[in-house]
């Protein structure tokens, strides 16, 4: 049990609860886990359910069910008696639960992203959440727990835990661990705003520094510009978030992407300045933050970054000639 969570980075105060959990046999029927894209959510679940299916690994236990693709489940995916046969399992998730155990002392299944799933079959999944078999747990993931993404009845049937960022230190630590440079992976952890999958899907992408570079020199270029060059790159990037959204969106939203650059050059530029010139950097960070949560509440993406830019412009301007 010691070493049951061994491979994750970060989370102390959420493995320390489950550990509890586990050593008790105090478990829940079942889990929500909260908290954004990549930050270690199902890469906890996963390490929770091997602790609870020992006998094998997931991939061949028959006590497992999971699903974590992208797209949404079908309902024959989720109901007791489906139409027809699921297209991606080989039961689905209601049939999966109603039978007892096959060689371990417990059955799991393991839902990411759950908001994918159509209120009608999160309504189905309810049923499942409201009326728990014995040696059944049920864990979900989602970045939100907005009533557009997950209905409140399926959020209040489960244990709610959250998941936060992970320290830097942490993230840098993991990458090392996997063969990156020092210096590679200091930067890794920083663009990760403290996601740790982020990190690791960035470490096998050799362009992942060079756009890093090529986004925070786009913006020291509208510092002290006209006003032109801050609304055009509002454009170009509102376009590229407008391609992405109507994509797979198997890659990042490069929206997201550009912000984090940009936070990760002002806060170096903050930390480089004299102490009573630092406020104009800090001021700015701060406008980047309100603006990531502007698009995290689905306000025009163009809007927010003119508003940002702009007065990146101003900013840059100002400390340009010393003001």
């Amino acid at each position: 049990m010691d070493d049951l969570f061994g491979g994750v980075a970060g989370h102390a105060s959420v493995l320390r609860l489950l550990d509890s959990q586990l050593r008790s046999q105090r478990l829940a029927h079942a889990y929500l886990l909260v908290g954004e894209p990549a930050v270690g959510k199902t890469t906890v679940a996963r390490a929770l359910a091997q602790a609870l299916l020992p006998e094998a690994p997931l991939d061949r236990h028959p006590d497992y069910w999971e699903d974590d693709r992208r797209d949404s489940l079908k309902i024959d995916e989720v109901r007791l008696l489906p139409d027809r046969q699921p297209d991606h399992h080989q039961q689905s998730l209601q049939a999966f639960l109603s039978l007892k155990p096959g060689i371990a002392s417990h059955r799991v299944a393991l839902i990411s992203n759950v908001g994918r799933l159509a209120d009608p079959i999160q309504g189905i999944l309810l049923k499942t959440l409201e009326e728990p078999h014995p040696g059944r747990v049920i864990i979900l993931t989602t970045p939100s727990v907005s009533p557009f993404v997950v209905l409140p009845t399926v959020v209040s049937r489960c244990q709610r835990i959250s998941f936060h960022a992970v320290q830097l230190s942490e993230v840098a630590a993991l990458l090392r661990l996997r063969g990156e440079s020092e210096e590679r992976a200091n930067l890794l952890a920083a663009l990760s705003r403290g996601r740790p999958g982020w990190a690791l899907r960035a470490a096998g992408d050799a362009s992942v520094i060079q756009r890093h570079e090529q986004w925070a020199e786009r913006l020291e270029q509208v510092f002290g510009a006209p006003a032109d060059a801050a609304l055009k790159l509002a454009a170009e990037l509102d376009a590229e978030n407008f391609s992405w959204r109507s994509s797979d969106r198997s890659s990042e939203d490069p929206l997201l992407f550009a912000l984090g650059s940009w936070q990760l050059e002002l806060r170096r530029r903050m930390l480089d300045e004299t102490p009573g010139r630092m406020g104009n950097w800090a001021r700015l960070l701060e406008l980047s933050y309100d603006t990531l949560g502007y698009h995290e509440q689905n306000v025009s993406p163009r809007l927010a970054l003119e508003c940002f830019l702009l007065e990146a412009r101003r900013a840059g301007g100002a400390r340009a000639v010393g003001v």
